[in-house]
């Protein structure tokens, strides 16, 4: 063979390695890339954000550890208890008789605020207390009677509000240990929160925030009541609608009704709120309601509404009052149905209805929030 052809088979054989791009990466991380993170203090290189990426995800550790401890005993002491709707109902409506009654304070808005909150913490409180002996209830008696005195609240009141909060916590029934272990679970779980640094892959709620804003899990049956309340309204609303064939303006209307009766009901106590469905039902006691019957309606909501009479509820009860002879015909021009949903809306309001996630936050209501300045919608 000669030499050249040689050369030629030789050069064909002969193995020539390329390379290929590769597509952009990233360096594996839980959350976002790397690049994304600021460096913590002092730290100058990738070596040492990893060390303390490592520290600060195994404190996380620990706390979720703590956070859900804390809320499997805050279930387990709420699936015991024996408290029932009825006393949900009753301390509910003592925590928005103080709001109405506390508007008229003297005190200067930011101290009335903070005494406000000091009074909603008892409030909430009171599922905990069930192994408070009398010196214990002496105690809390004597720190909410002197916050609520503070605020202008009858005697009346406070005495009521104490005793309700007293047979709450009978029927929660939280013993001496659990409310010691809870207390103590409660302050390691905030402590060890605040050792975190401010970081939204590392936030855990608050536990008094999620404590206040799962009061209702003390109160037996209470979701179910709720449930079936709003299913009711529902159900009435379509079979209305069915019956009197409404057109969707008229069901624009029906259902914005509802809705506002609702609200203003979810802002007073249970006594008042019948006031206001008595008021109500009765301008439509001859059909639908005559323009003096309509301005008869608007002037006894806003009167019976009276201190808690803020801007938003005024003009609530305006659009009410501008609604009726509409809402009259949505309902077919009957009396029979307009009571009927007024009726469900009460329920559903009873049960919890369009009201704030802690149910005995105490409100001041301040001089700017007057009704004069609301109008009509």
């Amino acid at each position: 063979m000669d030499r050249p052809r040689r050369r030629d088979r030789d050069r064909r054989r002969r193995f020539a390695p390329g390379i290929e791009g590769l597509e952009f990466r990233r360096l594996p991380s839980l959350f976002a890339p790397i690049s994304s993170y600021t460096l913590f203090p002092g730290s100058t290189s990738l070596g040492s954000y990893s060390s303390s990426s490592q520290q600060l995800a195994a404190r996380a550790a620990i706390v979720r550890h703590d956070y859900d401890r804390y809320v499997g005993e805050l279930k387990t002491l709420e699936l015991k208890s024996q408290a029932t709707p009825e006393e949900f109902l009753s301390l509910r409506d003592d925590a928005r008789a103080i709001c109405a009654a506390a508007s008229a304070t003297n005190l200067p808005p930011a101290v009335a605020n903070n005494t406000a909150v000091d009074v909603s913490l008892q409030l909430d409180r009171s599922p905990l207390y069930g192994s408070a002996k009398d010196s214990g209830w002496a105690v809390v008696s004597a720190r909410v009677t002197t916050n609520l005195d503070s605020l202008d609240v009858p005697q009346p009141l406070i005495d009521r509000t104490l005793a309700d909060m007293n047979a709450l916590a009978d029927s929660a029934g939280v013993s001496s240990a659990e409310f010691q272990t809870f207390t103590n679970d409660f302050y390691r779980l905030r402590d060890a929160e605040s050792s975190l640094p401010s970081n939204p892959y590392y936030h855990f709620e608050d536990p008094g925030l999620f404590y206040s804003q799962h009061l209702r899990g003390f109160f037996r049956h209470w979701g179910m009541q709720k449930d079936t309340s709003e299913a009711r309204l529902k159900a009435d609303l379509r079979t209305i609608q069915s019956q009197t064939r409404v057109d969707p303006a008229g069901i624009t209307v029906l259902h914005r009704d509802v809705h506002l009766l609702e609200s203003l009901g979810a802002a007073v106590p249970s006594t008042t709120n019948q006031q206001l469905d008595d008021a109500y039902l009765a301008a439509f006691a001859e059909g639908v309601p005559s323009p003096q019957a309509v301005s008869q309606l608007r002037t006894n909501l806003v009167t019976i509404l009276g201190a808690v009479g803020t801007a938003p509820h005024i003009a609530s009860v305006n659009r009410l009052a501008a609604d009726a002879p509409d809402f009259a015909q949505a309902q077919g021009v009957s009396a029979s149905n307009v009571q009927t949903i007024v009726a469900d809306v009460g329920a559903v309001v009873d049960a919890g209805g369009d009201e704030s996630l802690n149910p005995f936050k105490v409100t001041i209501r301040h001089a700017y929030e007057s009704p004069k300045r609301a109008s009509v919608q």
